[in-house]
């Protein structure tokens, strides 16, 4: 009985990924969503350094190794963002035991596959056309830093409903509320920067705690059946 309900678990797999259609979520996924969910924790790096490289009692204006600090700062967290998405997508689309299904997803999510390609185009296209629109009218800095993560929140929230990649919401609904926050800090630098550390530390915790919601969904539907 097990081998014919395994036979046709991997038929109906078979079909989804002909079609491209979303994979269904199995027990099996747990154990590896759970061991991702530790990974995610990792995206607070980048966080915990601009709020540090922002409060650290350190002269802004002096330069180290030719450098001033905010710009180390910002090295360090293009390196930091660079390392832990490269590792990420290592992590999650290596076939290490983890369900066929389990790493399509992943890579859809990740943009590895067409529909990703066209995602992650769509997107380049709005920050470009952003980039322009900002230029050719003169729009000053915050502003304008506003407006570019609260369109890249939409974008992310609109491909998260359509098509049903739920860990997306963990980019959106912090960038949403990075870009709405911004103009009331009134400018100031070091609240900027805590906030701007925030919002990476936010986008950390909301994989963490969309992870675990699969998790308890795919139980739940588990104990039903």
């Amino acid at each position: 009985m097990k081998q014919e309900l395994d036979r046709i678990k991997k038929d109906v797999e078979t079909i989804e990924k002909a079609m491209g259609l979303v994979p269904s979520m199995g027990r099996e996924w747990i154990q590896w969503m759970k061991r991702d969910r530790w990974f995610n924790l990792l995206w607070c790096l980048p966080g915990f350094i601009l709020i540090a490289a922002t409060l650290l009692p350190v002269d802004h204006a002096k330069r180290y190794l030719g450098l001033v600090s905010d710009q180390w700062a910002g090295v360090l967290v293009v390196v930091a963002l660079i390392g832990i998405a490269s590792g990420h997508t290592r992590k999650v689309t290596r076939e290490d035991g983890r369900p066929e299904s389990m790493i399509r997803e992943s890579k859809r999510i990740n943009g590895m596959t067409a529909q990703g390609l066209w995602f992650g185009l769509a997107l380049v296209v709005q920050v470009l056309l952003f980039f322009v629109w900002g230029r050719s009218n003169h729009i000053a800095f915050g502003p304008f830093w506003s407006g570019l993560f609260i369109l890249m929140g939409s974008t992310c929230l609109v491909a998260a409903l359509v098509a049903r990649a739920w860990i997306l919401l963990g980019y959106a609904i912090p960038f949403l509320a990075y870009g709405l926050s911004l103009p009331l800090t009134g400018g100031n630098h070091k609240v900027n920067g805590v906030l701007f550390g925030a919002m990476f530390i936010a986008v950390a915790l909301s994989f963490a705690f969309i992870q675990i919601w699969q998790i308890r969904r795919i139980e739940g539907q588990h104990e039903t059946h």
